[in-house]
Parts: structure tokens; sequence; C-alpha cells
């Protein structure tokens, strides 16, 4: 599904929701995040949940060499 974007402000963004979003639908973000969230749990850390997701998906952004604050859409020379 394609949305009537007009800039690449815009379109830079949507790619990095689009992106994220497949991390976070994968069985290996679940099953990183479910691993992390129990080793939390254990150790008495109450926000394990959230901690255990933002973890699990900075290792999944590390691990494809994304940079948020640099980002660049393939086949772009300019970051946003």
């Amino acid at each position: 599904m394609n949305n009537p974007i007009k800039d690449d402000w815009h379109s830079n963004r949507e790619w990095v929701s689009q992106l994220i979003a497949t991390i976070c639908m994968s069985d290996e973000f679940e099953a990183l995040k479910q691993e992390l969230e129990d080793l939390y749990s254990e150790l008495g850390d109450q926000g394990a949940r959230l901690l255990a997701f933002k973890d699990a998906l900075y290792s999944l952004l590390a691990q494809e060499e994304i940079d948020l604050g640099r980002m660049q859409m393939p086949g772009q020379n300019q970051y946003f």
C-alpha cells in the first residue's frame, strides 16, 4: 500500500517506520525480546518488559548497521 507522500522527509520516515515494523514483527525479534525479558525479570528489573523491547530493537538495528541519527534511504545521498 502506497501513501500519497509528497516529499523526501515523509518518504524517509515512512521507510524507517516500515523497517522498524518489519524488525518488530520478526521471529528473531520476538525470541530475543522474550529471552531478555525473562533475564531482566529474573534480575528483579521492574521495567523488564520495556527494557527488553528497547534492547532487542537496538540490537537488531545495530546488527543491520542502521544509524537512525544519520538514516539514509537506499540509493539516496541525503540524510534526514
